[in-house]
């Protein structure tokens, strides 16, 4: 039952931050942005914001940076050509997903070491044989017992 529930409440959970992540989507849109313009935006990070890409920043700076995109779209530039242009003025920090290196790969196995983690403690879980609480006829002896004592106790103090 308790289990039900656990599961009921995480897929809840999980489709409340589908929706969340669908409207943040649909929010951040931009109308009339070609689509490789802007998904090359989405990749670039703010260097005005730190944690916003240049598609999302209402900075000057990055207003500047997404002009320049759009000139190098239209000028025929292959996505990995606009992204170095942008490497070698700022250095690998301007992408938001930086290359998987020496000093990156840590971050990026973080999620999968998560999801491993959960599954394993999930298996161990549901392995686990259920915990038998009820009493054995010993211990209702010994409760039955102590309750008739406390009963005698209240009784003697009660009646004069």
């Amino acid at each position: 039952m308790r289990r039900r529930r656990l599961l009921q409440a995480g897929l809840a959970l999980a489709i409340v931050a589908l929706l969340a992540v669908a409207v943040v989507g649909l929010l951040t849109a931009r109308p009339g942005t070609p689509d490789r313009a802007y998904e090359l935006e989405q990749r670039l990070r703010c260097p005005v914001c730190k944690s916003v890409s240049i598609a999302e920043s209402p900075s000057e700076t990055a207003e500047a940076m997404r002009a320049v995109v759009a000139d190098q779209v239209a000028a025929g530039r292959s996505d990995q050509e606009i992204i170095d242009y942008f490497r070698a003025r700022y250095g690998d920090w301007v992408l938001l997903d930086p290359p998987a290196s020496g000093s990156t790969l840590a971050l990026w196995m973080l999620p999968v070491a998560a999801v491993v983690i959960g599954g394993a403690v999930l298996v161990l879980l549901r392995r686990r044989p259920p915990q038998d609480e009820s009493l054995t006829s010993e211990e209702r002896d010994q409760v039955r017992r102590a309750v008739e004592q406390a009963r005698s106790r209240v009784d003697d103090e009660v009646t004069p």
